[in-house]
């Protein structure tokens, strides 16, 4: 589980940026680690790039991004997908602290697109200890249980995490398959250039992936049913191309009087897409108890979805492998289902992006309603000149 992370310099935060999933003691909440973060803001504020920084970490980590640019391997050159602050050559910087069972673990990466420049893991059980210090392609510090490391002339453009998999260690380095493993547990929907919009190709490839796990179907049938009572069920369809190829489709059954009516899904509405989508994505990140990265969570679905949807997270008979979930929503009355625990908030001054949780704000109460102060622009998150726009550009037209 994620207890924290954060980042500096990195697309439109220069002096960083910290997610905090910990309660304080003064949460009314149970558990002292969360599994639900939503972030808020105004267009344009800077949400979906928190998102891109912890989707870049991990993917970096478990090497899952093209590091690389160039024709060939001979003639490639290091050139890491990251977006400084205004394009400046300063060190990016990131940060996380995980729990991964009675160990918390803090990660340190500092890089600039050409390559690490800094690595440091520590581990804290009773008593913090720096398990690997790395400087450029040198590992100048370590425990004597990842003493191999330091022969090794380290890749700029790899993570000491993933250098496990690369050679036979006499040791086991456990610490470093544990981490990696929980990298590699991350599913998302934003990249280098922000939101991932879905296309055809995106229905046949989670149809196919139904088709694989009819648990996961099982439960996109619960979920969709439940918000469309005139769906009483989904079947994975296929067909074969003129080359050969298999083409998985869904099919959802409406129900008529005593008939049955099968609709493809060009047919459905686009809050019913949009669940068929994701559902998969929430199903593998829970049966995994990974980490879930969704970006306009709220698109397309009814307010009265978003707290149920929430809940798969927060509720320990369905989450029962701590998975977390962190997204962004324009949606208003998702900060009260949420409460101030749960809720970062983001704005943007002189083009600088900065952020906060909700329980740092002294005027909230656990016991009151939050989305009037927001809405009022009483706590920040919010469009700062939109009141009055129209009434403005009517005022320019007048004057054409």
């Amino acid at each position: 589980m994620i207890k924290r992370f954060g980042f500096r310099n990195f697309s439109s935060f220069k002096d960083g940026a910290e997610i905090n999933f910990c309660y304080n003691s003064s949460a009314s909440i149970e558990d002292t680690v969360g599994t639900v973060i939503g972030i808020k803001g105004a267009n344009g504020s800077g949400k979906t790039n928190i998102l891109k920084a912890l989707a870049f970490l991990y993917c970096f980590c478990a090497r899952r991004i093209n590091t690389r640019s160039g024709s060939s391997d001979s003639d490639s050159q290091i050139n890491l997908p990251i977006e400084t602050y205004f394009d400046n050559d300063n060190i990016t910087e990131f940060y996380i602290e995980l729990l991964l069972g009675d160990t918390t673990y803090i990660y340190e990466l500092d890089l600039t697109k050409k390559g690490i420049v800094r690595e440091e893991l520590r581990r804290k059980v009773k008593k913090e200890v720096v398990c690997i210090t790395r400087e450029g392609n040198k590992v100048v510090e370590c425990l004597s249980e990842f003493d191999e490391l330091k022969s090794l002339k380290l890749k700029l453009d790899q993570s000491v995490i993933s250098v496990v998999y690369d050679f036979d260690f006499h040791k086991p380095m456990t610490d470093l398959h544990l981490i990696y493993l929980n990298f590699v547990k991350i599913v998302f929907n934003v990249g280098a250039t922000g939101y991932r919009s879905y296309d055809m190709d995106d229905y046949f490839k989670v149809s196919k992936l139904y088709s694989e796990t009819p648990q996961a179907l099982e439960f996109a049938k619960d979920i969709i049913s439940g918000v469309d009572d005139g769906v009483v069920d989904i079947v994975i369809e296929k067909s074969i191309d003129q080359n050969g190829e298999i083409h998985h489709y869904p099919l959802f059954s409406h129900s008529n009087n005593d008939d049955i009516f099968s609709i493809g899904v060009a047919h459905e509405s686009m809050g019913t897409k949009s669940l068929f989508l994701n559902l998969y994505r929430y199903w593998l990140t829970i049966s995994e108890g990974g980490l879930l990265v969704l970006d306009e969570f709220d698109t397309h679905l009814h307010s009265m979805i978003l707290p149920e949807i929430i809940e798969l997270f927060t509720n320990k008979d369905i989450n029962k492998k701590n998975a977390q979930l962190i997204i962004t929503a324009h949606n208003t009355e998702i900060i009260d289902s949420l409460g101030r625990y749960r809720v970062v908030l983001v704005n943007k001054e002189s083009n600088e992006s900065y952020c906060y949780r909700l329980d740092e704000l002294s005027m909230l109460r656990n016991d009151r309603s939050i989305s009037p102060l927001y809405s009022k622009g009483k706590i920040g998150g919010v469009p700062k000149s939109i009141s009055g726009l129209t009434k403005r550009l009517a005022k320019k037209w007048e004057r054409k």
